[in-house]
């Protein structure tokens, strides 16, 4: 009998999720403002995180850049030391330009979702 019950669950078992998806109610997810609970919290996330992205990128990059001026004084004069800290310096401000942006055009995005 056991062994019966079990062969009909495995046959019905990729079966079982349509089923319920069939029959549950389109509003159970949503809340009063027509978006699922989860969609306004991963909107709500991402802003957050855009925002304090927008203040990191900066102080990051402007730290990093101040080291290697710093280093690159302290080198003693020697050419390729300097170099490599002038090209070190080039690729965080095109780090943070790039980091800027994605951000920038990650909150036009998510705008599109507020209004």
């Amino acid at each position: 009998m056991l062994e019966k019950l079990a062969g009909v669950l495995k046959k019905a078992g990729p079966y079982v999720p349509v089923i319920l998806l069939a029959f549950a109610k389109a509003a159970f997810a949503a809340t009063s403002g027509g978006q699922p609970q989860i969609v306004t919290g991963a909107i709500n996330l991402l802003n957050d995180v855009t925002s304090w992205l927008l203040g990191i990128i900066p102080a990051g990059s402007g730290a990093a850049i101040g080291y290697h001026a710093l280093m690159k004084q302290m080198s003693d004069g020697d050419p390729a030391t300097a170099a490599a800290h002038n090209r070190a310096m080039r690729n965080v401000l095109i780090g943070g330009a790039i980091g800027e942006s994605a951000v920038g055009i990650t909150k036009v995005f998510l705008s599109y979702f507020q209004g």
